[in-house]
């Protein structure tokens, strides 16, 4: 038995959301071999599968993963639902707690509570325990990738849009020669896309300046966003630079600053909030500012228009973001 999903929420990958992918990758990195592109299109489809599977731990939706593309995506030649997602899981010998996972996606998913006689079992031929099965996960994915990083571009139409994959993922250059790492999409240009930096020249150049945000859970909290968001961590610090001087400890209200450095809401004092909290907004003002930029305009300036009611913010933005860079490059 399984549930069956509403039709508005079934679709986790399009035809024509691997189209996009494919171009966007084809234009992105035409520089390199085809068979990189193809590499790189497969990586970033199994991300985005994994990203809408339940919260189970990496294993576990590895596995699923794997059992999607090969029951699904090689054999019918389609792309997947959310009905073949929960299909997958709600025949795997899950632990209670695992189900309760499982329960709660179902909500946050959209299903709908009917029972539908399912027509195929994904998991039928499984003899083995999950325990036993996971020992050859990451040898089988391995395998299963390449054979469909291979067969991709045969098993989807040739044809392609222009538009950039907005509603899926970046990908990011800086992996191209180990693991493959996907980031969320955003229209920053790539000098101000999420890339790891020399962590211990930052923390140098942020306590050159006094700044209680090398502190915990300041740092890690900036950190952590900038990469769930895809903005370069450096680029956020400079615009706390910007707004707060990178909040000085000789401040005496340095620790109520520091919970909102980057002034969303108009201000610290107006709403002093978390630093995770703050962050995380101050990011997606960030990403959907940027959105739409003409070319010949300056991103940060693009961004200033919204952002700040100074229009010099910009100047300020841009001059620490290169002064910080200039310092943890060299």
């Amino acid at each position: 038995m399984g549930l069956k999903l509403t039709m508005e929420q079934s679709s986790v990958l399009s035809l024509d959301s691997v189209d996009r992918i494919r171009f966007y990758v084809q234009q992105k990195y035409a520089h390199l071999p085809q068979e990189k592109h193809a590499e790189i299109v497969a990586d970033a489809i199994v991300k985005v599968i994994e990203r809408q599977l339940p919260p189970y731990h990496p294993e576990l939706k590895r596995h699923i993963t794997n059992t999607l593309i090969e029951q699904v995506v090689i054999p019918q030649k389609r792309p997947v639902s959310l009905q073949d997602i929960d299909m997958v899981c709600s025949e795997a010998p899950l632990t209670n707690g695992e189900r309760e996972l499982l329960q709660n996606w179902r909500v946050d998913k959209g299903v709908i509570v009917e029972t539908i006689t399912t027509q195929w079992s994904l998991w039928s031929s499984l003899t083995t325990s999950v325990n036993e099965h996971r020992k050859s996960v990451t040898y089988g994915l391995a395998s299963l990738m390449l054979i469909f990083a291979v067969s991709l571009y045969a098993y989807f139409s040739p044809s392609v849009t222009k538009d950039k994959p907005a509603d899926l993922v970046a990908i990011n250059e800086s992996s191209i020669a180990g693991p493959i790492e996907v980031l969320a999409y955003n229209e920053l240009p790539s000098d101000f896309q999420y890339i790891a930096v020399n962590e211990s020249l930052l923390i140098q150049y942020l306590n050159s300046r006094n700044s209680i945000l090398v502190d915990e859970p300041y740092y890690t909290a900036i950190m952590d966003t900038a990469k769930q968001f895809n903005i370069h961590p450096v680029l956020l610090f400079a615009i706390t630079g910007q707004e707060q001087a990178f909040v000085s400890r000789d401040n005496e209200r340095a620790a109520e600053i520091a919970n909102n450095p980057f002034n969303v809401f108009h201000s610290w004092e107006d709403y002093n909030t978390t630093i995770d909290d703050s962050t995380a907004i101050a990011a997606r003002t960030l990403v959907n500012l940027s959105k739409d930029r003409p070319q010949d305009i300056d991103p940060i300036v693009w961004i200033n228009r919204k952002y700040a009611e100074d229009p010099n913010w910009s100047t300020g933005v841009n001059s620490l973001f290169t002064t910080m860079i200039n310092y943890i490059n060299d």
